[in-house]
């Protein structure tokens, strides 16, 4: 009985030890992941940052909005493709950051919408497609938290994830009427995709975009 009693300690001693080895490395792991979920928050509102009017007032300049355009491409990854999804002639696959300061690496969209061609880079849609870009609007983009969606995930010292979240644009032009921002809705799209952390930084790999809904939790 004793023998009994000392080998069902001995047990109960082995797995109590390997549940504090265990455990640790269970919390820095779920920590890790809360911290990769950070980073990639922020490169969200860096995305709505930059795709938002700066002077809702006055309309930001072109200075102004090529700097916006630069600051949105810093976080997409060089060889990054963004799908446009929809019937227009803006639809269809933009690949590479592309340079706002050089016009062959950001031209007008080609009009190929087919699923295998190109329309340019993701400079060509920020430039002349994406309607917070454009200089004759006042744009605000706004994103509903709890439809954003992130899954980091570590494999072989590689982090990647999925994403999601929705930008609902919104007029802030003043109405002289009453001087303040008139805040008509003007579009609802969602963004779709991959995110790879490169080199210590998380950036958007690929991605796809088209019209949604109301943001029904």
């Amino acid at each position: 009985m004793k023998a009994t009693y000392r080998n069902m300690t001995a047990m109960l001693s082995v797995l109590l030890a390997g549940a504090l080895l265990t455990t640790p490395a269970v919390a820095q792991s779920e920590d890790e992941q809360l911290a990769q979920m950070t980073e990639l928050e922020r490169l969200h509102a860096t995305f709505h940052a930059s795709i938002s009017v700066h002077d809702p007032v006055n309309g930001d300049s072109s200075a102004v909005i090529d700097q916006r355009i630069r600051e949105i491409l810093t976080i997409w990854a060089k060889d990054a493709e963004l799908t446009v999804v929809n019937t227009s002639a803006t639809a269809g696959n933009y690949i590479g950051v592309g340079n706002p300061d050089d016009p062959a690496d950001c031209p007008p969209p080609s009009g190929d919408t087919s699923a295998t061609g190109q329309q340019g880079t993701l400079c060509t849609f920020f430039k002349y497609v994406a309607g917070g870009m454009q200089p004759a609007n006042k744009l605000v983009s706004l994103t509903p938290a709890f439809k954003t969606k992130y899954d980091p995930v570590k494999t072989d010292g590689q982090w990647t994830s999925s994403f999601y979240f929705e930008c609902h644009y919104f007029d802030v032009s003043l109405n002289p009427a009453t001087g303040q921002p008139f805040w008509t809705a003007r579009s609802h799209v969602y963004l779709y995709g991959e995110a790879k952390k490169i080199d210590g930084r998380w950036l958007l790999t690929r991605a796809s975009s088209s019209a949604v809904g109301v943001p029904v939790p």
